[in-house]
Order: C-alpha cells, then structure tokens, then sequence
C-alpha cells in the first residue's frame, strides 16, 4: 500500500524536476524577464496550469534554481578543501572544482554570474552568500594565511574574480585552455600578479 501511495508524490516531483531543468536551460539562454511561464511548462511537458501547482511564478522558481545551486557549488568547494592541510593545496582544490562545476553547469554559472541584468539584485545576494561562506571559511584557516591578510576583503576580491572568469569562460571556453584558466587563478590568488616576495 506505501508503494501505491508514494506513486502520486514521485509523480509530483518529477513534475517539478522538468519544470527546474527546463527553467534553467531557458533562463540561462535567455533571462528571466524573456522567459514566460508558459514556456518552463511547455519545455518541461506539462500544462502550464500545472507550473502555477509548483510554484507561485517564474520569479519564486528562478529563486529556487539560484539558492540550490549556490548551496552546491558551496557545498562541492567545502567538499574539495575539507582535506587539504596546506593553503595552497586549498586553493588548488577549490580552482578546480570552480573549473569542473562550470564545465559541467554553464547554465548554472550563467544564472548565478551572468550579466542578466534583471536578476542584478537576486545576483547581489548570490555573492554576498558566497562572499560570507568563503569569508567565514578564511577565518577557520586563520593560521595558516598571511597576517596582514582580512578575510572580508579576500572574499570580495577572490568572489568578484571567480564571478568573472567563470562567466567570461563559460561564454566562449575555447578563449583559454582549461588548464590556462586554473593555472591562472591559482598563481593569482597564491602571488598575485608579480612574482617574488
């Protein structure tokens, strides 16, 4: 009788799986305020009454779509670095799994980075997120950064240029190797742009 009985939620959720995935594809090609809800429905198989059962509108679901990617992606960095004993393997780690979550979710990267202006203050709050995640991560590692380095003000520049160089790449990936691009974010975020002490 539970099998039974669990049909219509396994039903339900699948539903609202193809509205996310046909959301994403749609608002990463094209923008939240140039997607309709009618089209999520339409890409997703359903009726578009049926979108209105899951969500309230287009905007209540590109919220849902931001904020569970930022989850992973945070939750996929702190997977990376867990282990690492050494600040520079840390930031080894950490560039390259940026690198294979753009790879394998430029959509995502698109939503959560993008220049789509009309999603600029949902934007705002997806790097101060990440901004305060990786701030308090710095702290944790206190001993083992520079003194004179703020944890604040790292998160901002490390964000900013991580939000940056994913987008750029994910936009046109046969700019720069990907080998280049984490070589790149490596030595800039371990010695900056000159070499030496």
């Amino acid at each position: 009788m539970s099998s039974t009985g669990s049909a219509p939620t396994r039903s339900r959720a699948l539903t609202r799986e193809r509205l996310v995935a046909s959301a994403t594809s749609l608002f990463a090609g094209h923008g939240l305020h140039h997607v309709t809800s009618h089209e999520i429905a339409r890409g997703a198989g359903v009726a578009a009454g049926t979108f209105y059962l899951h969500f309230k509108d287009k905007h209540e679901l590109f919220r849902e779509i931001v904020f569970e990617a930022l989850a992973g992606l945070k939750e996929r960095l702190q997977k990376a670095t867990a282990s690492a004993t050494d600040p520079r393997e840390a930031v080894r780690r950490r560039s390259a799994e940026l690198l294979s979550f753009a790879e394998e979710r430029c959509d995502l990267v698109r939503i959560l980075f993008g220049r789509n202006r009309e999603a600029a203050a949902l934007g705002a709050d997806v790097l101060d997120d990440l901004i305060r995640w990786l701030e308090a991560d710095l702290r944790l590692r206190a001993g083992t950064l520079p003194a004179r380095l703020e944890p604040l003000v790292a998160a901002h520049a490390l964000v900013g240029m991580w939000a940056r160089v994913l987008t750029w790449w994910v936009d046109a990936p046969r700019r720069a190797p990907r080998e280049t691009v984490l070589e790149s974010l490596i030595q800039l975020q371990l010695s900056g742009v000159i070499d030496g002490p």
